[in-house]
């Protein structure tokens, strides 16, 4: 045990990444301390520090995980700019969107480390898996001793099984929700938006709130692996977008399933996936429905949105 604390704020691509960056530092020696759960403390925590209003509530809360993070009195806490996500081959190029790509940068230039923390910022790719390595060694030899080649190696290949892992699990469980759901005779609903949409900070129990309506409630990246790459009318070069228009094809195509897609203000990239995934479930016979959120927890609108697509669901039926 190198008895050094490793934070990993729990937001943004660091959501889905968590696992791959637990098991990493876990296999190298360090103890992995995750953030906890997003809660309304951890956005207020963060609030002082975030130096636009108009970035996206998911950006905003990242803030208050690193101060949660600093008040554990960790040794660093690492939070990569990654420009690629890993390519799932559903797109012309596998990016992340630029807040999620680069806001350690904004983290950097906006927060005051304390208590000797140190943030590890550096930019990292883990999408090019022979390449990850090496260069993960001589950026972690900048920070700490003892790092070798052979021991970044061994983490490497934990860390992507890890992240295998995970993703099967998300997806067996959409297949069971999807079987227990027919089973059952309930129609089935894919929330989607991005992995970190899941925290419930930030989508405010919208989940919860359909489950309550009598629909069992799945996400994006359950279905985004039943479709292949195809044709769509936009530059398809995020990998989270791909996954958005990849589900939203694949709902097209199953009777009892419909989409409502999850959008944060603030989001510009949503400009563009709003309407393509409107034309793909349209283009199919379906109702599109979006959703707006952000720091705002009031869903009385949300419910009158909803309870509206069951109602056009139900007329269409007859």
């Amino acid at each position: 045990m190198r008895e050094k604390r490793i934070g990993i704020p729990l937001g943004l691509n660091m959501w889905e990444m968590a696992p791959f960056w637990h098991a990493f530092f876990t296999e190298l020696g360090f103890e992995a301390i995750v953030s906890p759960q997003s809660s309304r403390t951890t956005f207020l925590k963060g609030q002082a520090s975030i130096p636009s209003d108009t970035v996206c509530f998911p950006a905003k809360l990242l803030h208050g995980h690193v101060e949660e993070l600093l008040d554990m009195g960790v040794d660093a806490i690492y939070y990569p700019c990654m420009s690629f996500n890993f390519d799932e081959h559903l797109g012309d190029n596998h990016y992340n969107c630029p807040v999620v790509a680069y806001y350690p940068e904004t983290i950097a230039a906006n927060m005051t480390m304390r208590g000797g923390t140190v943030l590890i910022n550096d930019y990292v790719g883990p999408h090019v898996r022979h390449d990850f390595p090496e260069k993960m060694t001589e950026t972690l030899q900048k920070y700490f001793g003892g790092i070798r080649l052979k021991d970044v190696r061994r983490a490497a290949d934990q860390a992507y099984a890890a992240r295998d892992a995970y993703l099967a699990a998300v997806r067996q469980k959409g297949a069971e929700i999807i079987d227990r759901a027919r089973a059952e005779g309930k129609r089935i609903l894919c929330l989607a938006g991005r992995p970190y949409h899941a925290d419930p900070e930030i989508n405010h129990g919208i989940d919860l709130l359909l489950t309550s309506l009598g629909l069992a409630v799945i996400s994006e990246d359950c279905l985004s692996d039943r479709e292949k790459k195809f044709p769509v009318h936009v530059l398809n070069q995020w990998t989270y977008h791909a996954r958005l228009y990849a589900a939203a094809k694949y709902i097209g195509t199953q009777k009892d399933m419909e989409l409502v897609q999850l959008i944060s203000f603030g989001c510009g990239l949503d400009a563009i996936t709003s309407d393509e995934c409107r034309a793909i479930v349209e283009r199919a016979g379906k109702i599109y429905t979006q959703i707006k959120i952000d720091e705002i927890t009031n869903l009385g609108t949300v419910k009158v949105r909803l309870r509206s697509l069951l109602a056009a669901l139900e007329q269409k039926e007859r």
